[in-house]
């Protein structure tokens, strides 16, 4: 009886103090070359399309700040002609508190995956534009009046997760 009392104490400490890995569903590459790191996670849409949150980190030079990205990519029947490819667009998200965040300077991508059925959507995010998502996840992403997808609950929660991970990290 003793042992077992001892024992539940013992894993009830270690599970006090221990710090669990909170950040699983980041990953990243080292460009050793350039002195760049890059770091993102993704999440689903309802329509299955990925999202990727990406920040990159100038370790050669701790003078930059870094860099945050959104990627959207979506399965499609068609590809943007070139004119729309060399134009800049908006997305505009829709987020957890009814708030709108718009984006400028999407870029529009064909194929980036090169499997043949895929449309992308880039652009840059400032580090405040990032806090705000980590506080609102993103419920509709719309992008250039041509693609709506919308995130559940969950996914709006492993939005927040991979957010405030990029942020927290050094």
């Amino acid at each position: 009886m003793v042992k077992k009392l001892l024992y539940t104490l013992i894993f009830c400490f270690i599970a006090a103090t221990s710090t669990p890995q909170k950040c699983l569903c980041i990953s990243g590459t080292k460009d050793k070359k350039n002195g760049i790191e890059t770091v993102g996670g993704i999440t689903e849409s309802k329509d299955f399309y990925s999202l990727l949150i990406q920040k990159k980190i100038y370790y050669e030079d701790l003078s930059l700040e870094p860099e945050y990205y959104l990627f959207l990519h979506a399965a499609s029947t068609f590809m943007f002609s070139d004119n729309m490819l060399n134009t800049k667009g908006k997305i505009e998200l829709l987020l957890k508190d009814n708030s709108k965040l718009i984006l400028e300077n999407v870029r529009c991508l064909n194929d980036p995956l090169h499997i043949g059925v895929c449309i992308a959507f880039d652009v840059a995010v400032t580090k405040e534009q990032m806090e705000t998502i980590a506080k609102n996840p993103i419920v509709v992403f719309s992008a250039f009046d041509i693609l709506t997808t919308s995130f559940s609950e969950r996914k709006q929660k492993r939005q927040q997760k991979i957010v405030n991970c990029l942020l927290n990290m050094d």
